[in-house]
């Protein structure tokens, strides 16, 4: 019996196994069928497929809406990304312009001192000659009190070196302003396009990297700006679509319900499936393609594999049952046994009993017998 109960458990397994494939394949056909041109909805199947075409249709929606959420929030991600690219590119790119107006800046300023320079660029830089002008004057007040310190006696020179240390962070101070005053100045004679006017050899090299960054630069910032406004017109649609916040969160959201509507399209597409199967012949008039026909002959095959385990499982309880009659016929055989037991053990009893009975009832004869002889002599 125990064999056959574990044969009947495997047997249960295989069917449970049969039916989840039956019941994939049935939502693979109804899902077939209501993609097909012209559908079945012969006798009672045509609420299911109404059913089943209004739930898909939710489904479908469901799908657009996530693709285009995802494809919203990956523009977002790429736009941000690379606007992200294009900073680090500008700022790099306007490092490198800024040093080459410094270096405009620095030849300017050398070609001033030498008195070189282009009266094209001395008219768009109308200060140089007065910067010039303050730099000489704090240079040779620091070579002054330099020079009165080091002439003066130990008494004079301590105050005098106090003013040499003044006179030289002020000539300090001018020179690192004087940085941004080089940067300032390239950047005028590079936007007025008077870099070649420039006396140096390396003006022509400065002027083609300028124009060459000024370019790059440029086309950065259009990109820039046309990726900014991409962010702005989707962030525009997808409020339109009701999202104010996270695009991440959203789409899990959706996510969610596309799921819970995908389980009620499948159970649907199951049970227009089984309503098709039930038919006698459901491809009358219907052109049906190669893959429908084929998920249709599979749930047959799958059905007939499903009654050969049930007749199976019926063999075994059948099985079962006559292993089950077979140990209780055992069992009373085993009692019949031992009653017979009990009854041989009862009648050998009854046997000494009735010895016994007789040996007494003997004894009492053969007493009262002993007792009329007794009486008779007493008579006597």
């Amino acid at each position: 019996m125990g064999r056959q109960r574990s044969q009947i458990e495997t047997v249960e397994r295989q069917i449970a196994v049969v039916d989840h494939d039956i019941g994939v394949l049935l939502a693979e056909l109804g899902m077939h069928i209501l993609a097909l041109r012209q559908p079945v909805v012969a006798r009672d199947t045509v609420g299911a497929y109404q059913r089943l075409a209004k739930e898909k249709s939710v489904l479908d929606d469901y799908d657009a809406r996530i693709l285009h959420m995802q494809q919203l929030g990956q523009s977002l991600q790429d736009a941000n990304v690379r606007i992200a690219q294009l900073k680090e590119l500008l700022a790099n790119q306007e490092k490198a312009l800024r040093l080459v107006y410094g270096r405009v800046g620095v030849i300017a300023w050398e070609e001033a001192l030498s008195g070189a320079l282009s009266d094209v660029i001395r008219k768009v830089l109308p200060d140089i000659d007065q910067m010039q002008q303050r730099a000489a004057a704090l240079r040779q007040n620091k070579e002054i009190v330099s020079q009165k310190s080091r002439e003066s006696s130990s008494l004079f020179r301590l105050p005098l070196k106090l003013q040499e240390l003044i006179a030289t962070r002020k000539l300090d101070r001018f020179a690192r302003g004087h940085e941004e005053f080089f940067v300032q100045t390239g950047q005028i004679i590079t936007t007025q396009a008077s870099i070649r006017h420039l006396q140096s050899k390396a003006a022509v090299d400065l002027d083609n990297n300028y124009h060459t960054l000024n370019r790059e630069i440029a086309v950065w910032r259009e990109e820039m700006a046309l990726l900014q406004q991409r962010i702005s017109e989707d962030k525009t649609s997808l409020e339109e679509v009701g999202v104010a916040g996270s695009v991440e969160r959203k789409i899990i959201e959706l996510q969610n319900l596309r799921n819970s509507q995908a389980e009620s399209v499948n159970r649907l597409a199951i049970e227009y499936g089984r309503m098709i199967c039930a038919l006698d012949n459901p491809w009358t008039s219907i052109d049906v393609n190669a893959e429908t026909l084929r998920c249709y002959d599979q749930i047959r095959r799958h059905q007939r594999i499903r009654l050969q385990l049930e007749k199976r499982i019926g063999d075994l309880q059948i099985e079962q049952q006559i292993g089950e009659l077979i140990f209780l016929i055992e069992e009373d055989e085993e009692r019949i046994g031992h009653l017979r037991q009990l009854i041989d053990q009862n009648n050998r009893q009854i046997e000494e009993i009735q010895k016994n009975i007789v040996q007494r009832r003997e004894q009492i004869v053969e007493m009262k017998h002993n007792l009329a002889k007794s009486l008779e002599r007493e008579e006597l």
